[in-house]
C-alpha cells in the first residue's frame, strides 16, 4: 500500500483520491436509488452519512466504503409498497438491531474461533463469487437507450484501457488514480460524440436552470404512522436479507484485509464492523430510504489504487453527502454515460474476482475438504441458484456461504487420493 489504513495523504493527493473512490461508488449508488425508485439526492446523503457512522463506530480502522446496497432491493421494494418510508425506517431498524446482536456475540468470540467457522477455503470462494455475480451489471451499464451499440461497448473499452495504461505505466501520483483519468478520458470521448452527433449520449439541457443549493428528498420527512399488522411481514423479510448481506460484509471485509495487508477480524474486530454496518444502515433507511452494506467496488478501488487511508474514505463519504445538497454537481456527474463507468467496472469487478483467487493460492487444495468446500461454493454462487419465498430468502452468494459453512463442519482433514 503507497497510504495505509491511518496514513493521512497531503490534502490536494487526499481530495483527489476522495473523487476517484466517489466515482468508483457513484453509478451503481444511484442506479439503486433508481430502481427502488427513491430519490437520488437523498440517497447519496444517506449513503454518505452511513460510511461516517461506520468509520465512527470502527474507530478508523477500516477504509471500507458503505452505500446502497443491492442485497436490499427486495425488501425495501417490499416495504415501500406496503407501508412506505416508515416500512423501510423499521426494516433498517430491524436490520441493525440483529448486526448489532451478532456484534455482540463476535465481540465475545475469539478470532480463532471465527476463522474455524469461516476458513481461508471459503472466504476466498465466496470473494471470487462475489466479483463474477457482479459482472452481470457490466452489461447494464454499457446499454445505450436500453440497448447494446457499437459506441456504447466502444466508450467502455476505451475507458478500461486508458485505465490500465495509467496504472501500469504511468509514475508518480498519475500512477494512483487510473480510476479518475479513466472516466475523464470516456467522458471526453462521449463529448465528441455528442457534439459530431455520431452518437448523443450527454443531455446538455440538464444543466440549465439549476439552482446551485437543492434540499434533498428526505425519506425521515415522509414517515407517517402505520398499524403493526402491515409491518410484520416486513420484519420477517428484513430479517432473512439482514443475514444475506452479513455474509457478504464477512467476505468483503475478509477481500479488504486481504489486500492491504490488516487482518479486520481482529483489528477493528468484527463486533465493530458489525454494529458499523448495523447503524450504518439504520441510518441509509431513514435518511435515503435504502438499505446499505459494504462496498465492493470501495474494496477494489483501494486495491488496485494502493490507497487505504481512513481519511480518503471519510473525505469521499462527506463529499457524497454534500452531493445531495449541490444540483449541478448531480447533473455533472449524472450526465457521465453509463457506458463509461462500465469501463472502469470490468477492472474492478474483476479485481475482487482476483482478490478472492489471490487468497485460494494460500489454501492447500491437496486437502479433500478444502477441494469439496472451493467447488460447492464456486459452482452454487455462480450457478445463480438462490432460496426465494414470500417470507424467506438467500442469494446464491448467501447460499453458497452457508452450504460452505456447513460442508466446514462435517468434513474431516483429508488428503486427496491421487493415482
Amino acid at each position: 500500500m503507497i497510504y495505509g489504513i491511518n496514513d493521512k495523504p497531503p490534502i490536494g493527493k487526499m481530495i483527489t483520491f476522495a473523487i476517484q473512490m466517489l466515482l468508483s461508488i457513484f453509478v451503481a449508488t444511484a442506479l439503486i436509488a433508481q430502481i427502488c425508485g427513491v430519490a437520488t439526492s437523498g440517497a447519496l446523503v444517506g449513503a454518505g452519512l452511513a460510511t461516517v457512522i461506520y468509520l465512527i463506530t470502527t474507530r478508523g480502522q477500516s477504509p471500507m466504503f458503505i452505500s446502497n446496497s443491492g442485497a436490499f432491493v427486495a425488501p425495501v421494494l417490499l416495504a415501500l409498497g406496503a407501508g412506505g418510508y416508515t416500512a423501510v425506517a423499521i426494516g433498517g431498524l430491524t436490520t441493525c438491531i440483529i448486526y448489532c446482536l451478532f456484534g455482540f456475540i463476535f465481540s465475545r468470540t475469539s478470532v480463532d474461533n471465527i476463522y474455524k467457522i469461516f476458513p481461508k477455503s471459503l472466504i476466498g470462494a465466496v470473494t471470487v463469487v462475489i466479483g463474477i455475480n457482479l459482472m452481470p451489471f457490466i452489461l447494464t451499464y454499457v446499454q445505450i437507450n436500453g440497448d447494446i451499440n457499437m459506441w456504447g461497448v466502444t466508450l467502455a473499452m476505451v475507458t478500461m484501457l486508458v485505465t490500465a495504461l495509467v496504472s501500469h505505466y504511468a509514475k508518480g501520483m498519475w500512477k494512483i488514480l487510473p480510476f479518475l483519468i479513466g472516466i475523464f478520458a470516456g467522458y471526453v470521448c462521449a463529448i465528441i460524440l455528442t457534439v459530431t452527433g455520431l452518437c448523443p449520449l450527454i443531455d446538455f439541457s440538464v444543466f440549465t436552470n439549476l439552482s446551485l443549493f437543492s434540499m434533498p428528498n428526505f425519506a425521515f420527512s415522509l414517515i407517517r404512522p402505520v398499524a403493526w399488522s402491515v409491518l410484520v411481514p416486513v420484519i420477517i423479510v428484513y430479517i432473512a436479507y439482514t443475514i444475506s448481506a452479513m455474509m457478504e460484509c464477512l467476505s468483503d471485509h475478509a477481500a479488504l484485509g486481504g489486500i492491504i495487508g490488516v487482518d479486520l477480524y481482529r483489528k477493528p474486530g468484527l463486533g465493530k464492523i458489525f454494529c458499523g454496518e448495523g447503524l450504518a444502515n439504520l441510518f441509509s433507511a431513514c435518511v435515503g430510504g435504502l438499505g446499505a452494506c459494504s462496498y465492493g467496488e470501495s474494496v477494489a478501488c483501494i486495491g488496485f489504487s494502493k490507497v487505504a487511508s481512513v481519511w480518503v474514505t471519510g473525505l469521499a463519504s462527506i463529499f457524497l453527502i454534500i452531493l445531495g445538497f449541490l444540483a449541478p454537481v448531480q447533473a455533472f456527474i449524472a450526465s457521465i454515460p453509463s457506458c463509461v463507468f462500465a469501463g472502469s467496472a470490468i477492472i474492478l469487478y474483476g479485481f475482487i474476482a482476483c482478490s478472492g483467487v489471490k487468497m485460494l493460492q494460500h489454501v492447500d487444495l491437496n486437502i479433500q475438504k478444502n477441494l469439496i468446500i472451493v467447488s460447492v461454493v464456486l459452482s452454487l454462487g455462480i450457478s445463480g441458484i438462490a432460496i426465494g419465498g414470500a417470507t424467506f430468502s438467500l442469494s446464491a452468494t448467501a447460499l453458497a456461504l452457508v452450504i460452505g459453512i456447513i460442508l466446514n463442519f462435517i468434513l474431516r482433514d483429508k488428503k486427496v487420493d491421487v493415482e
